[in-house]
């Protein structure tokens, strides 16, 4: 509770944490009615009530301000709060949850053929309450109990098609992933807990300092939080968990479930009193090398989930700047460095949400119509699925950042930081970063240009899109949504700088309002030249689509595109998606390219084929988790099936418990240390 404040007002922010806590609850009951053939019809409903609950809280706290309730349930102290952080992570929660619940209840039904539909529904419920916990925990104990339900729930939701050894196999390199990082998440909550003297979350005092606690905590959270965060090289297990997932499923692991290693690295950092000075930097750095990594193998790839998914590798890479760049301002009490860093990195956070689930839904049309996710044997849908290309189309523009979508303006706000950082005389970092998130906004549009021209447009490459169509309006309602979000973005973002002086504020205390007094014009201007750009457009379309008008009389002729004297071009004339990725290809390690060369007179017809292997993923850590995994293994021997053994393990244990009893007093008085 804030000194001073009115109970009316405390109210206000107490009922939206309720609302939200509430959502969580309905989460978890649409997820076990589901369970039950009485009951199932009521799902659906539920997650659909659950996120307006957790999308009004939300906003009422971006609006009035945060609350806090303490509970305990068994005993265990399950403390939970909300502020203006927790609701920006909230918001994209509830609202892809939503539409993905609306979308997969015709891409994936309860009784589809293929698959445990009813398994499906019930752990995407339970990821959706876990991931609000997560967002709301306020206790290291409870925090890890959440993060690992979520885990777990993801695991199964990645291995919903588990017929498919590819599937089953990317489902346990993500389990295995997620428990690595567990691991150093574990360490970093026993720090934090000896730092700041217990297992609460608050902000930790400044008054004693601890250089290296605080230096070692900072590191523990970005390694362990980077394993979901999808921050090379802890991205391996990414491309495959995405593309093997159902697609609604996919939307949430990338818009959302990514974003919860976003949200550890900023809450811990946030508790922080200080900042070291070399931290941010490395971030930066870290976030400028994943968005290119990223970048290069989506514009190479020709599955195009793999491209989506290292498209959301780039994408966190550029969120991983602008919290290098905000915490180097933190280091450095720069507050309008501060507030660039931390408020771009968390606009981006809103419109990658909007525009990669946007984009993931269309895949799974795509995927539904024609059972393939080649973008060899694809093109031609437009004509046949006309709504699904028309928001893939804005999905495309607004992942390229180009504007008037809301990724132009967050990548803005992060240029104005760098511009800044390299005047305040860091040249060092934002003097890389800068060029690289040029270069990763360039492919990025080059690398949509190919996903959207290879599906939609050209000739049909195969006879797979002969009999696709437009899927239900419950598909296709939820991509009207996203692709309106990511407009309203770019052309209302002046609007959203008061929330988002909120959201750093939490972060950084004496950053109040810069945002909204400095960038409020900028913002607004970029927002009337969106605009203009929509309208002019339009004029553009309506004016190619116009009737024409034929000079004479008689009909308009309708007659074929010249051809270069070809009499009947063929659908093998055109560039394939290997062909327009052979160049980019040429420069990444671990590719393979494949095409046998013409000697004949009469030569047989040829085929470029491109393999590509993720040389830091597959290629140098994913062989090594490998090895581990297979190591392991020998624990089994620990459990042979016989009850005097485990009666031994329970003697050894109990000894261990007695030898650590005394031996307590004695390390107390050597070390003053308090168990």
């Amino acid at each position: 509770m804030i000194p001073g404040e009115s109970p009316p007002r405390l109210g206000e922010r107490m009922l939206a944490l309720h609302l939200v806590l509430l959502g969580a609850a309905l989460w978890l009951a649409s997820g076990l009615a589901v369970l039950g053939r009485p009951s199932e019809r009521a799902s659906l409903p539920l997650s659909l009530l659950g996120s307006a609950l957790g999308l009004v809280g939300a906003v009422s706290c971006l609006i009035q301000g945060g609350g806090t309730l303490a509970f305990s349930f068994a005993g265990f102290p399950a403390h939970v709060a909300m502020d203006a952080l927790s609701a920006a992570f909230l918001l994209p929660l509830h609202l892809v949850a939503g539409l993905g619940a609306l979308y997969g209840s015709s891409y994936w039904p309860l009784d589809a053929p293929k698959g445990a539909g009813r398994s499906l529904r019930f752990f995407f419920s339970l990821l959706a309450a876990a991931m609000s916990l997560v967002f709301l925990a306020r206790q290291g104990i409870f925090f890890l109990l959440a993060w690992e339900i979520m885990a777990v729930a993801a695991f199964f939701l990645v291995g919903t098609d588990h017929e498919d050894a590819k599937v089953r196999r990317g489902a346990w390199v993500y389990l295995v992933a997620t428990h690595l990082g567990t691991m150093i998440l574990i360490a970093m909550v026993i720090l934090l807990a000896r730092r700041s003297g217990g297992w609460h979350w608050d902000l930790v005092p400044g008054g004693v300092a601890s250089p290296a606690l605080d230096t070692g905590i900072l590191v523990l959270a970005v390694l362990g939080f980077g394993f979901k965060a999808g921050w090379i090289p802890f991205h391996f297990w990414l491309p495959a968990a995405h593309a093997g997932a159902p697609s609604h499923v996919s939307a949430i692991l990338s818009a959302v479930m990514l974003k919860t290693g976003i949200y550890g690295v900023l809450r811990i950092s946030g508790l922080l009193p200080w900042i070291p000075a070399g931290v941010g930097g490395v971030l930066l750095l870290l976030g400028a090398a994943t968005a290119l990594y990223g970048v290069f193998y989506a514009l190479a790839e020709r599955d195009f989930k793999r491209l989506l998914a290292y498209s959301s590798i780039e994408n966190i890479g550029v969120i991983g700047m602008g919290i290098g760049l905000g915490l180097t301002g933190r280091a450095t009490h720069d507050s309008w460095l501060t507030a660039l860093g931390f408020g771009s990195a968390l606009l981006h956070v809103w419109n990658h949400a909007a525009f990669k689930s946007l984009l993931f839904f269309s895949a799974g049309c795509v995927l539904h119509a024609t059972g393939t996710r080649d973008m060899e044997r694809l093109g031609g849908l437009a004509a046949r699925m006309p709504d699904t290309a028309r928001w893939s189309f804005a999905g495309a523009l607004a992942v390229a950042a180009l504007p008037p979508f809301g990724a132009f303006v967050s990548e803005w706000v992060l240029y104005r930081g760098f511009f800044a950082a390299l005047l305040r005389g860091y040249p060092w970092s934002a003097g890389l970063a800068l060029p690289a998130l040029a270069l990763a906004g360039g492919l990025a549009a080059v690398a949509f240009a190919k996903f959207f021209g290879f599906v939609f447009l050209g000739s049909p490459r195969s006879a797979l899109g002969e009999h696709a169509h437009d899927p239900r309006p419950s598909m296709l309602v939820p991509m009207g949504v996203l692709a309106s979000l990511c407009l309203a973005l770019g052309l209302g973002s002046a609007w959203l700088l008061p929330a988002l002086d909120r959201m750093v504020a939490v972060l950084a205390p004496g950053t109040p309002g810069l945002l909204t007094s400095s960038l409020g014009l900028e913002l607004r201007m970029i927002g009337g030249f969106g605009a203009a750009l929509l309208v002019l457009g339009g004029l553009a379309w309506a004016w190619a689509r116009r009737p024409a008008i034929v000079p004479g009389p008689g009909p308009a002729l309708d007659l074929p595109t010249w051809g270069c004297g070809y009499a009947a071009p063929s659908a093998r004339m055109q560039y394939s998606a290997d062909s327009f990725s052979d160049g980019w290809a040429k420069l990444l390690p671990g590719r393979r390219i494949r095409m046998r060369r013409l000697k004949a007179v009469f030569p047989t017809p040829s085929r470029l084929h491109l393999e590509l292997t993720d040389s830091a993923g597959l290629g140098f850590l994913e062989s090594r988790v490998e090895r581990l995994a297979a190591r392991a293994l020998w624990f089994r021997r620990l459990q042979p099936g016989f009850l005097t053994i485990y009666l031994l393990y329970v003697l050894l244990a109990l000894l261990g418990v007695f030898l650590w009893m005394l031996a307590r007093p004695w390390l107390q008085a050597l070390s003053g240390w308090s168990a």
